[in-house]
This record gives C-alpha cells, structure tokens and sequence, in this order.
C-alpha cells in the first residue's frame, strides 16, 4: 500500500509540473512582442542616456585658497541647460546661455569648501565636477615674506653653530 501511495504521488507532481511549464510556455508565447523588446532594451544600455556634452570650468581653480568668501563660479557646458552649484549642503542653480556660457558669484564658509558643479540637461542626463577652495581669514604669505624668514633663520644657524 505504502508504494502504491509513493508511486501515485509521483506520478501527479510529474503530471502537475508538466502542466505548469505547458501553462507558462502558452502564456510566454501569447504575450505581446513589445515587452520582449523593453526586455531587451533595459538589459543593453541605450545610447540617448550618454551624456555627450562638456564641462570646462575657468574659475574657481582647484585647490586654491583665498580670504575672500565669495567666489565666481563660471565655465562652458550645453547651451540652454541648467547648472547646479552646491556648496556642502546649500544649492545654487542657474542656466547656461545659448552659447553654453554661465557665471555666478557664490559665498563661501571659512575653512575647506567643497564645490560641486552639476548640469543637467532637457532629458534629465547629468554631469559633475568638483573643486576644493579654502577660506582663510589669517592673511597669507606673501613670497618675499617667506623669503626674508628663511634667511633670518638661516643667518641664525650660523651664529650657534660657530659657538
């Protein structure tokens, strides 16, 4: 009795799985072609979401440090696209001209200010780029400064080492 109960058992979950895989290759089949193509769309990457376009910034330079605590922002991108401007957490956004064109003066925090210049254009494609400027309120070495304090103290390594 036990192998009839087995054998029968058995045979119905073989039955029922051939007839699930009937079920779903009919269903495959009936669907629509169009699907099968987002399928196929989504799996290789669409040439229109390339951002092809530019980002030259002439200003602000990288790295640099200054006492002032605005600065321009400016540079060359798309023409007519918006540009986003974030300084740590606060955004500043403006558009670039029909030449591609855009410039704006924003304010900086003293100490390190990490800068990053966003543009997006009409299709919701983007770009980025960051720059790191330091504002320093303590007044910064001139050249000749340094210049002179390096040979004071070379003058006075001198005199203790003739003692």
């Amino acid at each position: 009795m036990k192998k009839e109960t087995i054998i029968a058992i058995l045979v119905g979950l073989s039955l029922g799985l051939f007839i699930t895989y009937g079920v779903y290759q009919a269903k495959t089949s009936i669907s629509p072609e169009s699907d099968k193509d987002q399928e196929i769309l989504s799996l290789t990457p669409a040439p229109e979401n390339e951002f092809s376009g530019e980002l030259v910034l002439n200003s602000p330079e990288n790295e640099i440090i200054q006492e002032d605590s605005s600065i321009s922002v400016s540079g060359t991108t798309l023409p007519n696209s918006f540009v986003v401007i974030f300084v740590d957490n606060k955004e500043t956004i403006t558009s670039s001209d029909e030449s591609g064109n855009f410039s704006i003066e924003i304010s900086l925090e003293n100490g390190l200010n990490i800068i990053t210049i966003t543009v997006l254009d009409e299709n919701g494609r983007s770009i980025s780029t960051e720059r790191t400027v330091i504002v320093s309120d303590d007044p910064l070495v001139s050249a000749s400064e340094a210049s002179d304090s390096a040979e004071v103290d070379s003058s006075e390594e001198t005199t203790t080492g003739n003692n």
